[in-house]
């Protein structure tokens, strides 16, 4: 379950209230950063220690994953499980809740690979985008059909 320890520093505090009465605010205060959707599919397609998880996501820095992993931890996304042994291992793993964004997930994944070249299109005229790179996402494919099969 989540667990909120008012004792810690915050480092970013809401300037404008966060709407409690509207699903959308909600689902996307807990799916918000740049990395978190990619975390969950990636801890859903059982990529559990951190290590691991920086592998699959190569153009994250540990510091980002380290918090946005807090926070969905925080949000009761996803458990984290430290076994007592020497070096410290790590898991993280999907709560009940946590596997109900899954659906939410694969369609934002199927919906930009259904409006592909238009999203291409429109994203490459966008100034501030000076450079794009191949994702992780056909790994992602490739481990599902693995799991399919084997």
């Amino acid at each position: 379950m989540p667990i909120f320890d008012s004792r810690e520093p915050v480092m970013y505090e809401r300037k404008t209230p966060l709407p409690m009465d509207c699903g959308l605010h909600l689902t996307k205060e807990i799916l918000n950063g740049k990395w978190k959707p990619a975390l969950i599919k990636a801890i859903a397609m059982e990529v559990k220690r951190p290590s691991e998880i920086l592998r699959v996501l190569p153009g994250a820095t540990r510091r980002v994953l380290n918090v946005q992993l807090k926070e969905l931890e925080e949000h009761g996304m996803v458990e984290k499980k430290i076994y007592p042994q020497l070096p410290p291992k790590v898991e993280y793993s999907l709560t009940e809740i946590g596997w109900s964004l899954m659906p939410i997930i694969d369609a934002l994944d199927q919906w930009g690979d259904a409006h592909r070249s238009f999203l291409e299109t429109v994203i490459a005229q966008d100034p501030k985008i000076t450079q794009t790179s191949k994702s992780t996402c056909q790994a992602y494919r490739y481990m599902a059909l693995e799991r399919k099969i084997g």
